[in-house]
């Protein structure tokens, strides 16, 4: 398991210029920072613009990285970047999670990155992310996870394929485990899953989202990244 608090640190400055790189980048926003549902993406050329969404996850896009460190900026103002986020050395394609960052921060987003290769995250399989304060526990037929704050687990799905299984997820408060959702869900191989555990700033209920994701192709580097249907 990995932490996400290691994965949204920001990057220090260094003394010695660090090698750049390029990677495969998809974005998802859980929550639009004021202003910006969009982003420029540096490539290594003119740059890309992106489309954010709280509801999809977009096609890959080239990234060019500066060491570990990508810096993405805010749409049509390279002046102004809109998010920096650390992806480790050995990712090669990344689903970068933004969301709004805390009152003073530098940038108006904060992320983390998610190994996205079919190897880590192959479909048939839920990315289990907590970005709540709760620990959270979940299962899926027969597979069942648990996960800290700031944790990150998988849960692959087991048993034929489109056969119903039951669904559910719990949060432990105070020592005890409190019901979050309870459903059923078809078992399926085309498609794999983005699912976030989050309490609501407003309300203070925890709440989970789910965002399924079919691996679109790469976007051809000259062309602006569309949100999926």
């Amino acid at each position: 398991m990995k932490h996400i608090a290691a994965l949204i640190a920001l990057a220090f400055p260094l003394h010695a210029a660090p090698e750049s790189r390029s990677i495969q980048a998809s974005f998802y926003c859980f929550q639009y920072a004021p202003g910006i549902q969009s982003i420029e993406v540096p490539d290594g050329g003119a740059g890309q613009s992106v489309r954010l969404s709280t509801a999809n996850i977009t096609p890959a896009v080239s990234l060019t990285l500066s060491g570990n460190d990508a810096l993405v900026f805010t749409s049509g103002d390279k002046t102004k970047p809109a998010a920096r986020v650390t992806v480790p050395g050995e990712l090669g394609k990344a689903l970068i999670v933004l969301m709004p960052a805390p009152a003073g921060s530098p940038e108006p987003y904060r992320g983390f990155a998610l190994d996205y290769t079919r190897d880590r995250f192959p479909l048939g399989t839920y990315r289990l992310v907590n970005v709540s304060k709760h620990p959270i526990r979940g299962a899926i037929g027969r597979s069942y996870a648990e996960v800290q704050p700031g944790g990150v687990a998988g849960l692959e799905l087991q048993g034929d394929e489109g056969a119903t299984q039951g669904v559910k997820f719990e949060f432990n408060e105070k020592g005890k485990w409190n019901r979050l959702t309870e459903t059923r869900a078809a078992v399926r191989r085309d498609r794999r899953w983005l699912v976030c555990v989050y309490q609501d700033p407003t309300t203070q209920r925890m709440n989970l989202r789910s965002i399924p994701d079919r691996d679109y192709s790469v976007t051809p580097p000259t062309a602006t990244a569309a949100l999926s249907e």
